[in-house]
């Protein structure tokens, strides 16, 4: 999860624990009802944004995971891989050889 989108998320819910709060406080209810209903709407929003924390660390582990799994090379795979660009190397040097060889056979030389 992103910091944009966990930020975005968590400004959401500081807003609408405020709202709720505030709502609940200009309500025509009497004061262990308001506080009751302060409580429980405190704590479904905690609910939330204790939800909200877990799918983020959820997320991030299986993005790391990915990540770790992509960037780890055997030695051997290395080794494979260098053994590879070195013939590729190689095979190329002789091409230009040629090239430049029949590019120069095909020449006149001046007098």
């Amino acid at each position: 999860m992103s910091n944009e989108r966990t930020s975005g998320a968590f400004i959401f819910l500081a807003g609408l624990a405020a709202g709720a709060a505030l709502g609940i406080l200009f309500a025509p209810q009497s004061g262990k009802e308001t506080r009751a209903k302060l409580a429980s709407k405190g704590r479904a929003a905690k609910d939330k944004l204790d939800d909200l924390i877990e799918e983020g660390h959820e997320q991030w582990s299986e993005v790391k995971g990915k990540a770790a799994d992509a960037a780890t090379m055997t030695r051997d795979e290395v080794n494979d891989f260098v053994r590879f660009l070195f013939e590729e190397g190689k095979d190329l040097v002789e091409r230009v050889k040629e090239d430049r060889t029949a590019s120069t056979s095909g020449r006149h030389k001046p007098h």
